[in-house]
């Protein structure tokens, strides 16, 4: 799968199933390539959702930025994953992401444990499954002993990761990283020396790993109150350690700083940042109407027609 050069994040929490069809089509229309979608304890469940996406447009590629692995088993994650990459013909990627403790322990009441051997264990048995059709695996976090007939052979794999371990980690094992909510400091400063150093130890292309910046995107007339919006989500985010971490990084976290909030020469402006950072970053449409979309879209990656 090449690499995508219009990716846009389409969450499936805002709107009812056909409004979210809808407004996939026009991203289709507007010459989006790639969709990614998240998963939250309290909405779709996002695989099911990708599904939808990707048959409702055919030219898109579409991505899970994350789903948690401790939701689903991985046999059961690469027996879904593998069924959506044959239903697309090869369109679907898999992030997969470690959660939180709030998430793991709290809403799904399972004990956590270290998330690299997590990870690890994890990544391995979906791999396995998925590409050569046969698992044998009995680790100290998950056992499974399945096989799955005429498996696709390769499902990209991308791993949620903020912090030089589970870099290094996806680096090893995967085809990208996805963050969220990170400034563009971060990304150059934390973020892509950690990379770098790491394929040249695992003996990989860095031009051949993605690192997936997603970013909260607003162009229209109700700027200052989507500005609100971001502050009020990030001090939400502060809760959570891996996040509190990054937003903290480098003092008190301004939306400027972490989001494509503003003019269409601003957004490209800072698009560009990103990309000679070395990663990809990726608008995430902010709420509102298709007019709003549409612009923000259009922002970003310029008209189709």
């Amino acid at each position: 799968m090449k690499r995508a050069q219009k990716p846009l994040v389409i969450s499936p929490r805002y709107q009812s199933t056909d409004e979210l069809v809808k407004r996939v089509q026009l991203a289709e229309r507007l010459g989006v390539d790639q969709v990614w979608l998240e998963q939250q304890p309290d909405q779709r469940d996002a695989l099911v959702t990708a599904s939808a996406y990707l048959h409702a447009a055919p030219s898109i590629s579409v991505g899970t930025a994350v789903l948690p692995v401790y939701a689903r088993h991985p046999v059961a994650m690469a027996q879904a994953a593998a069924s959506l990459s044959e239903l697309s013909s090869g369109r679907f990627v898999l992030g997969l992401g470690y959660s939180h403790k709030f998430v793991n322990e709290y809403v799904l009441g399972l004990q956590q444990g270290p998330p690299i051997g997590v990870m690890r264990e994890y990544v391995d048995i979906v791999r396995r499954l998925t590409g050569t059709g046969e698992v044998n695996a009995e680790g100290r976090h998950f056992t499974a002993h399945a096989q799955y007939t005429d498996p696709p052979g390769h499902v990209p794999i991308y791993l949620a990761a903020l912090r030089p371990q589970m870099i290094r980690l996806a680096v090893e094992l995967g085809e990208g990283i996805v963050i969220w909510l990170s400034s563009l400091r971060y990304v150059r400063e934390q973020v892509m020396p950690v990379v770098r150093e790491a394929c040249a130890e695992f003996g990989k292309d860095e031009k051949d790993f993605t690192v997936l910046t997603i970013l909260p995107a607003y162009t229209g007339t109700d700027e200052a109150e989507q500005r609100s919006r971001w502050a009020k989500s990030a001090a939400s985010y502060r809760m959570l350690p891996y996040y509190r971490h990054v937003l903290n990084a480098y003092g008190d976290p301004q939306p400027e700083e972490f989001s494509l909030i503003g003019p269409a020469s601003r957004v490209r402006e800072r698009l560009a940042e990103y990309r000679e950072a070395g990663c990809v970053p990726v608008p995430s449409p902010m709420p509102g109407t298709d007019e709003d979309f549409i612009s923000t879209v259009e922002a970003a990656y310029g008209s189709a027609s």
